[in-house]
C-alpha cells in the first residue's frame, strides 16, 4: 500500500508541464572541489570585492581639497594645512587622486613645492594616460614644467589611442600642444586618426579647439582638419550656444593653420576666420563688462598671443572704458 502514493507521485512528476531548472556548470564543478580549494576561492573573491570597494572610494583629503578649490577659498594657511596632509598621506593615494589634487591646486593658483615634487616623482612611475594628462595640464596652469612626466606619458600613450574615449583623446591632444615641444609624427598621426574616427557624431562645439592644438603642434592632419573646419562652419551657421572664448580659440587656430598652408585650403581657412571675427566681435559687444574682463583673463590663461585675436578684445575693452567716463574726460584718457 505504501508504494501506491510513491508511484502516483512519480507519474505526476512525469506529467508536470513545468520546465526543468538549468544549473550552472561552474557551480557543479565548484561543489566537486575539495573544501580547502573552495575556501581559498571564496576568500580571494571576497578580498577582490573589498579591494574594489575601497579603491572606488575617494579619500577624504582629496574631497576636501576639491571642495576648497570649488568654494574659491584663498587662505594660504588653509591650503598649506590641507596640502601638508595630502603630502603625508601620498603613499595611500591613487594616481588619479594625486592628479585631482594638482588640478585643484591649479584652480586655486596655489603652489606647494614639496607636494608637487613628490607627486611628480610618484606619477612618473605609477600613473596611466588619464592621470598623466590631468597632472600635465595642472602643472601647465600653474606655470610649472612638466618635463618629468612627458616621457612616461608618451610611453603609455603609444598603442592605446583606440582604448581612449573621444573626450580623453581631446585632452591628450591639448596636453601635447601645451606641454610638449616636440612629438613624433607617427604618434601624432595615431592620435589624430583616433580623434577623427570617434568624432563622427560628436557635438561640433567639441572640435572648435582642435585647429588651435594642431597649429601649436604645427602638424597638418587633412582628415581631422576638414572635420574640425566643417564643425566650426556648422557652429557659426547654426543657433547652438557657444562661449565667446571658444570662438576666439577657433579664430586663433584657424589663423595658425592658415599660416602653414597655401592654395585653396588657405583661402578657406581665412574666409572662415573672417566669419569667426564677426561672430566673436558681436558676442563681445553683447556681453557684460565683467564677462569681458573674464574673457581677457581666459585669453591669457589659454596662452593666445595672436595679435588679431587680442585686437578684437582690446577694441571692445577700449569702447567700454570710454563709455564709462564722461565726454570731457575721454580726450584725456585717449
Amino acid at each position: 500500500l505504501h508504494q501506491q502514493p510513491v508511484r502516483q507521485w512519480k507519474e505526476s512528476m512525469k506529467r508536470s508541464p513545468g520546465p526543468l531548472l538549468k544549473v550552472d556548470p561552474a557551480l557543479i564543478v565548484h561543489k566537486r572541489l575539495p573544501w580547502q580549494v573552495r575556501k581559498n576561492q571564496l576568500r580571494q573573491r571576497f578580498w577582490d570585492e573589498e579591494v574594489k570597494k575601497s579603491s572606488s572610494k575617494t579619500p577624504s583629503i582629496v574631497v576636501e581639497v576639491s571642495q576648497t578649490a570649488r568654494r574659491k577659498r584663498r587662505d594660504p594657511q588653509l591650503w598649506n594645512n590641507l596640502l601638508d596632509q595630502a603630502l603625508a598621506a601620498h603613499a595611500e593615494l591613487a594616481p588619479q587622486d594625486m592628479a585631482s589634487i594638482l588640478w585643484s591646486m591649479a584652480d586655486a593658483r596655489f603652489h606647494h613645492k614639496a607636494l608637487v615634487e613628490e607627486f611628480i616623482r610618484s606619477l612618473s612611475f605609477r600613473a596611466g594616460v588619464k592621470s598623466l594628462v590631468t597632472a600635465m595640464l595642472a602643472l601647465d596652469r600653474l606655470g610649472l614644467p612638466a618635463d618629468s612626466l612627458r616621457a612616461p606619458f608618451l610611453q603609455h600613450l603609444s598603442g592605446q589611442c583606440n582604448d581612449l574615449s573621444f573626450g580623453d583623446l581631446r585632452r591628450v591632444l591639448m596636453a601635447l600642444a601645451r606641454c610638449t615641444s616636440s612629438v613624433q609624427s607617427e604618434q601624432l598621426r595615431e592620435i589624430c586618426d583616433a580623434i577623427h574616427e570617434k568624432a563622427e557624431e560628436c557635438d561640433p562645439r567639441d572640435l572648435v579647439a582642435v585647429p588651435q592644438h594642431l597649429g601649436r603642434l604645427r602638424f597638418l592632419h587633412p582628415q581631422l582638419m576638414a572635420r574640425s573646419i566643417d564643425a566650426i562652419s556648422r557652429l557659426i551657421s547654426s543657433r547652438l550656444s557657444v562661449a565667446p572664448l571658444d570662438v576666439l580659440r577657433a579664430l586663433d587656430g584657424l589663423l595658425m593653420l592658415a599660416s602653414l598652408v597655401e592654395g585653396e585650403i588657405h583661402d578657406q581657412l581665412k574666409h572662415l576666420a573672417t566669419k569667426c571675427k564677426l561672430l566673436s566681435s558681436r558676442m563681445l559687444q553683447e556681453g557684460s563688462t565683467p564677462d569681458l574682463w573674464s574673457i581677457g583673463s581666459q585669453l591669457l590663461g589659454s596662452e593666445i598671443v595672436n595679435a588679431e585675436v587680442w585686437t578684437l578684445w582690446l577694441a571692445e575693452a577700449s569702447d567700454r572704458r570710454l563709455q564709462q567716463h564722461p565726454a570731457e574726460s575721454r580726450s584725456q584718457r585717449i
